[in-house]
């Protein structure tokens, strides 16, 4: 499988340094770390891969609801006090309806939960402390600015051919040679690593997973939304709140540091005229006074501390297969779900524990086949949250009707708690 190159001759350049691992995770997002991480503290030799010179910062990016199951796994690696301390608490849910109160709950009035909150938290401050981690792993390399050129496979094990970020995709492919390309344009190759299996965590665009051949499947909501961060309002309770008067559609979110992020998805109508240039906050605020006058007020008191609008486009992506061979996909890389729920980060992080549990058992037991738990748990059940969202009234119909139930009642349990099938698969005794 591997080209060997002849000792002499000046037209032939050196060989390629070589190097072998367990795991190879290709991404540089809290959900590749979490995977590299958990690899790591069951025993597996790791390479991350991040195509990325530099790791995200804390205390930058957006700031997702990590819910409390997702909490519990990572305050299991040590991943707790950093979050905790740049976090903003969100105690529950409450929903409304055009007609009132549709469903209020608090996560303390959940049995058996990890944590009686959830928690907004930079994505910068995540990967962070998933980083400072991993070194202390002494079965860990860190390697930047480093994307996949080619991967190759056997029976037994994966070959990644990579070079510097820039040229990744333009040779190659899974099951070949690796020879494929503009011969005038060749990527610089920097090394090959050799792995028991490669895990593709680089987010939808994943350069591993479309080398590995496998399709997206996409589907668009056609239903925009804008979003708005503004100073929080004073004596707001921290919860994730909903004011569905359809068509509209108002979600607000307390988020760090002491803001709100509050997104807003309109009618036709509102949604063309936010589509102008002229379009700002102004606009926007004056049309959710129809849906929540007390926030539209105080939003208004404070517009010049808010930052332009951005528009939101949604969809949800699904690949049509989790694995090929000895290359897995992972998170964005396999999935998409929209932010109703917050499910994307929370299931891409705990899918992090069922992939590594699923090598972990597949190594030390001698038996592939078990390889396949990973995506027999998982992919149903993501599929699962993506029905529910894709059949949710409020993302993507304009339907006047007014709601029945609230917008997050398909999500209570997975808002709540592990897939049961998730915590038996890590709770079952290792090989």
């Amino acid at each position: 499988m591997t080209t060997h190159v002849p000792s002499s001759g000046p037209q032939v350049p050196p060989r390629t340094p070589e190097s072998d691992t367990d795991v190879v995770v290709a991404g540089a997002g809290p959900t590749a770390l979490f995977a590299a991480l958990r690899c790591a503290r069951l025993g597996h030799s790791v390479v991350l891969l991040s195509p990325q010179q530099e790791f995200e910062p804390a205390g930058t990016g957006i700031s997702p609801l990590l819910a409390p199951p997702t909490l519990g796994l990572l305050a299991e690696d040590g991943i707790d006090t950093e979050l905790t301390e740049a976090g903003q608490r969100v105690l529950g849910v409450d929903d409304h309806g055009s007609t009132g109160l549709l469903s209020s709950w608090r996560y303390t009035d959940h049995t058996d939960i990890a944590r009686p909150h959830g928690l907004t938290v930079p994505t910068g401050t995540l990967v962070q402390a998933a980083l400072a981690q991993l070194h202390t792993e002494p079965g860990v390399r860190i390697r930047t600015g480093e994307s996949i050129l080619a991967a190759q496979q056997d029976h037994s094990t994966v070959l990644l051919t990579t070079g510097p970020t820039g040229d990744a995709g333009r040779t190659g492919h899974a099951g070949g040679t690796g020879d494929a390309g503009d011969a005038g344009a060749q990527p610089a190759v920097t090394g090959r690593i050799r792995a028991r299996y490669a895990v593709a965590a680089e987010g939808r665009r994943s350069a591993l997973r479309d080398l590995a051949g496998i399709p997206l499947e996409v589907s668009p909501f056609d239903r925009p939304a804008w979003l708005l961060v503004s100073p929080a309002p004073p004596d707001r309770e921290p919860v994730l709140l909903v004011r569905h008067h359809a068509p509209n559609a108002l979600f607000t979110i307390p988020v760090p540091p002491a803001s709100l992020a509050v997104i807003w998805s309109p009618d036709q109508d509102r949604a063309a005229q936010l589509t102008t240039d002229t379009a700002g906050p102004e606009t926007a605020i004056a049309q959710l006074a129809t849906v929540d006058t007390e926030l539209a007020a105080w939003m208004d008191t404070v517009r010049d501390h808010i930052p332009p609008l951005i528009r939101l486009d949604f969809s949800l992506w699904r690949a049509t297969t989790w694995r090929a061979g000895r290359i897995l996909l992972l998170g964005e890389s396999a999935h998409g779900l929209h932010t109703l729920g917050g499910q994307g980060l929370n299931q891409s992080l705990q899918s992090s524990a069922s992939l590594a549990r699923a090598i972990h058992d597949t190594l030390t037991s001698g038996q592939p086949h078990r390889i396949e738990a990973y995506e027999r748990i998982r992919r149903p059940h993501i599929e699962q949250l993506q029905h529910a969202q894709w059949n949710h009234q409020a993302l993507r119909t304009y339907n006047t009707t007014p709601p029945k139930h609230g917008a997050h009642e398909d999500f209570i349990e997975a808002m709540t708690h592990l897939q049961p099938d998730l915590t038996t698969q890590l709770a079952a005794p290792r090989p």
